[in-house]
């Protein structure tokens, strides 16, 4: 038998349900499909999603739909699939069919870092997490390798409506490469908000992200004394509706002027998402911020694990 024909013949011998993929395979058009994919915490019925893992880690991910994957080491276990990263960083592709939809799971296999040794990473500089986890929480653990951006993966949808490019923190413009962390709770999160607004009346295919991932050291170097921001963790985002591009919130109260309420009536709107108990929206701040000189009004959303308003 030659090589080719034992390849074959070894395709044909794995389970039904867990293929390599075609050049056909894509996500559904739909913002969320008809299962969910549940891993590291998160729940999701979004058509596109993503997670992070170190080099090697194996991620467990719940779910009935079919997987169909090209790399990395897979398994079946009695809830879903075990997925093994390769032994280095780079981005991965999952795909999961169910009923004739189709959901994408991104994984990103991080580039390793260890805080207090590592001040930067390829030339970009990252600084030093706090090493005492605020109060204890886990959330909080400074983070063990970062996504690495290379040139071209700024438009690599990472949720439906959101591009990793959108994240990226503002130091060292065009500096390749660029790292950063993505939380999936938070993305999760935007889209639920995202579509809430849509449906109040709001029309916007996204959301301006005008601050997503900072460094500490892009953090301290903009005057923030803080060392806890969920903005360092990759689960902070501060966002605005901007659907007309003027590069400023869009008028959501119909007043005829652009102000805090603007942004307060889409806080409002996430706080009513937040206490509906959507299972869609993890715990976390909202807070509104006004105009000035250097930004329209905004709001803050994160997914820190617990409830805070401001």
């Amino acid at each position: 038998m030659n090589t080719l024909h034992f390849f074959a013949f070894a395709l044909s011998t794995l389970s039904p349900s867990l293929t390599t993929p075609t050049p056909e395979l894509a996500p559904s058009s739909t913002t969320r499909v008809e299962f969910d994919i549940a891993y590291q915490n998160v729940s999701s019925d979004l058509s596109i999603n993503s997670a992070t893992v170190m080099p090697g880690e194996m991620l467990e991910i719940e779910t009935n739909a079919n997987l169909t994957v090209g790399t990395g080491e897979m398994s079946r276990d009695a809830d879903g699939w075990i997925w093994t990263a390769p032994d280095t960083p780079g981005h991965h592709q999952l795909y999961f069919q169910s009923g004739g939809e189709t959901a994408l799971l991104n994984v990103f296999v991080l580039t390793p870092f260890e805080n207090g040794e590592d001040v930067s990473l390829d030339g970009y500089r990252v600084g030093e997490y706090n090493p005492v986890p605020l109060r204890g929480m886990e959330r909080y653990v400074p983070p063990t390798g970062f996504i690495e951006m290379l040139p071209g993966m700024e438009d690599i949808q990472i949720a439906p409506h959101f591009r990793l490019g959108q994240f990226i923190c503002k130091q060292q413009p065009g500096h390749d490469p660029t790292f950063l962390l993505v939380d999936p709770h938070m993305l999760l999160k935007l889209e639920t908000l995202l579509t809430a607004a849509n449906d109040r009346g709001w029309e916007a295919d996204t959301f301006f992200v005008m601050s997503g991932f900072r460094t500490p050291f892009y953090n301290a170097a903009i005057g923030n004394t803080t060392t806890s921001s969920r903005h360092l963790f990759g689960d902070a985002a501060d966002i605005y509706i901007d659907q007309d591009g003027d590069g400023v919130m869009d008028d959501l109260n119909g007043d005829g002027r652009i102000t805090r309420e603007d942004a307060a009536e889409l806080a409002a709107l996430a706080a009513e998402i937040a206490d509906s108990g959507s299972d869609h929206w993890h715990s976390g701040g909202i807070g509104i911020y006004s105009a000035n000189a250097v930004h329209g009004p905004f709001i803050h959303v994160d997914a820190r694990g617990y409830r805070a308003r401001w």
